[in-house]
């Protein structure tokens, strides 16, 4: 009788412990989606940021300009990838790095960078649109054209591009509804994509000698 009651005992012993084991949840970890981790930004593109942001190309003082431009020659030398959807969007210029010789940017814009002004590039997937005020928003110079990548396979930085300006227009306002008067502008623009995330982009230009911008969007 002892005998057979330990033997119904560890039967039923050995059905428990089999139900338990696959009746208990899986570990947390497996339970978890496989969520792809977001690439950190780099420390030099958060630095980078954290000095242009809120600043014009006129704001800045000689002895300032050397650790922007370190930190604009670490994130060109990194190739980092080339977020190609970060790049639509309002980005305003914050500084001007000039080129070996002393160039500035060619932006097709026939009037000088004014001090107390802003300048933006708004990239749309297949355009751009340079914009360079004359008298704060109240006053702005347009200029446009179509935008396309010399090689869409090519998604590391340096990435480049090609713009073929064919309209400009001085406009009375900074709206799309703003009354503007045409400009007869037109020519081809090349440029690399230094650096580029979800608010800070450096860019060169190719086509004025060399100099590079950082930018900070806007919109």
């Amino acid at each position: 009788m002892l005998l057979a009651t330990l033997s119904l005992l560890s039967r039923r012993d050995a059905a428990f412990a089999a139900f338990a084991a696959v009746a208990s949840p899986l570990p947390l970890q497996a339970l978890e989606p496989d969520v792809p981790v977001a690439p950190r930004k780099p420390d030099a593109a958060l630095k980078l940021l954290s000095l242009v942001d809120g600043k014009r190309p006129s704001d800045w003082r000689d002895d300032e300009r050397p650790e922007v431009d370190a930190l604009i020659e670490e994130l060109a030398n990194l190739k980092a990838p080339w977020p190609r959807e970060a790049l639509r969007g309002k980005w305003k210029l914050a500084y001007l790095q000039p080129g070996p010789d002393g160039a500035g940017v060619d932006r097709r814009i026939p009037f000088p960078e004014l001090p107390d002004n802003d300048s933006f590039q708004v990239f749309e997937f297949d355009s751009l649109t340079n914009v360079g005020e004359l008298l704060g928003p109240r006053l702005e110079v347009r200029v446009s054209g179509s935008l396309s990548e010399v090689d869409r396979n090519d998604l590391t930085s340096p990435k480049r591009f090609r713009a073929d300006i064919n309209r400009g227009a001085i406009c009375m306002g900074s709206t799309a509804s703003a009354p503007c008067a045409p400009l007869p502008i037109s020519g081809v623009g090349l440029f690399d994509g230094v650096y580029l995330d979800k608010r800070l982009r450096i860019g060169q230009n190719l086509n004025g000698g060399g100099a590079r911008i950082v930018q900070v969007r806007v919109e």
